[in-house]
C-alpha cells in the first residue's frame, strides 16, 4: 500500500505546477467550455492535467483501470484496481482566481477507496492517506501533521458546529430541495455554514477538524474518492444520503457511485458518535434523485 500511495503523491506533485501556473496566468487556462450549463465549467488545463496524470500512472501501473472526470464514458467501477482522478476540483474557483482548487488522485480497489491524495497547489496544502496507514496533511511550511489537527472533540450539536455544503450546478427543482435542507440545518440552529466550491477540499477540511460536517448531493466519484479514504483514516465517517447496506450485512458501506455524500469529522466518541451525527443530519435532508456514476 505504501508504494501505491507513493505513486499517487508523485502524480499529484507532477500536476501541481501545471495547475498553479495556469491559476496565476489565466491565459494558460485555454478555452473555457461549458458542460451542462454556465455553472458547469471545464478548461484546457483540466484536460491537460488529466492526460498528464493518466500517462504517468499508466507507466507505473499498466494493468490498472482508469476513470477521470474529463474523459468519463459511463465506465463502472469494478473490483480491479482503478485510479479515479479529478484533475482540477473546483474549476469555477480556478477560473475566477479563488484559491480553493486542487488535484484529487484516488485508487479504488473492490469499489472502495484505498489510497487518496488531495493537493491544493495554490495554498500549498497536501492531504493524503492509505488504508491502514493513517491520514496526514503537509502544510504550507512543509510540516507533516497527523489528522485531525487539534485532537478529538465530542459532538456539541449543530448550534456549536461549523458546517459546509454546496449548491451544485443544477438550477432546477433539485436546487429548491437543497435550499430546503440548508434552511432546516440553519434553523436547527447551526452556528455557521460555508461553501468553498471544492468537494475534495471540503471533505479534507472535515477530516482535519475545521468543519464539523459536510454534505453535498450531485457530486461524482472523482470528487470524493480520494477524500473518502482520508476521512476514514483520520477517524471520521463518510456516508451516503441513502444508506447502502450489502445483502447479508447490518453495516453500511460507502457507495461511491451514489453521488450523495455526508462527511462527519473525527469524534471523541469514535465512529459510533460520528454515525449518530450522520443519522441526525439525514433527518434534515431532502431526498434527491441523481443518475448514478
Amino acid at each position: 500500500m505504501e508504494s501505491l500511495l507513493a505513486s499517487a503523491l508523485e502524480a499529484a506533485r507532477i500536476a501541481a505546477p501545471v495547475i498553479k501556473a495556469a491559476f496565476t496566468n489565466r491565459s494558460l487556462q485555454g478555452i473555457l467550455d461549458l458542460k451542462s450549463n454556465s455553472s458547469d465549467l471545464v478548461t484546457a488545463t483540466d484536460k491537460a492535467v488529466e492526460q498528464l496524470l493518466f500517462a504517468h500512472l499508466r507507466q507505473l501501473h499498466p494493468t490498472h483501470s482508469f476513470i477521470g472526470e474529463e474523459t468519463y464514458d459511463n465506465a463502472q467501477l469494478t473490483d480491479n484496481y482503478t485510479w479515479v482522478i479529478d484533475p482540477v476540483d473546483g474549476t469555477t474557483n480556478f477560473v475566477h482566481g479563488f484559491p480553493y482548487t486542487c488535484v484529487s488522485v484516488a485508487l479504488v480497489f473492490e469499489k472502495r477507496a484505498v489510497v487518496g491524495v488531495v493537493l491544493n497547489p495554490i495554498l500549498n496544502e497536501t492531504f493524503y492517506a492509505a488504508k491502514g496507514l493513517g491520514a496526514w496533511m503537509i502544510d504550507a511550511d512543509g510540516v507533516t501533521h497527523a489528522l485531525p489537527l487539534h485532537g478529538l472533540k465530542p459532538w456539541a450539536g449543530f448550534a456549536r458546529s461549523l458546517i459546509s455544503t454546496e449548491y451544485g450546478y443544477e438550477r432546477d427543482k433539485r436546487l429548491d430541495s437543497k435550499l430546503k435542507s440548508l434552511t432546516s440545518v440553519l434553523k436547527a440552529p447551526a452556528r455557521g455554514v460555508r461553501s468553498l466550491g471544492s468537494a475534495a477540499l471540503e471533505a479534507c477540511y472535515t477530516a482535519r477538524g475545521t468543519f464539523d460536517l459536510y454534505w453535498e448531493a450531485g457530486v461524482h466519484m472523482w470528487d470524493v474518492a480520494a477524500a473518502a479514504v482520508i476521512v476514514e483514516e483520520a477517524g471520521g465517517v463518510i456516508a451516503n444520503f441513502d444508506p447502502a447496506v450489502p445483502e447479508g450485512s447490518n453495516e453500511e458501506f460507502l457507495d461511491l457511485a451514489q453521488r450523495k455524500f455526508i462527511v462527519v469529522r473525527p469524534m471523541e466518541g469514535g465512529k459510533t458518535e460520528a454515525w449518530a451525527v450522520v443519522k441526525e443530519l439525514r433527518s434534515h435532508l431532502e431526498m434527491l434523485e441523481y443518475e448514478r456514476d
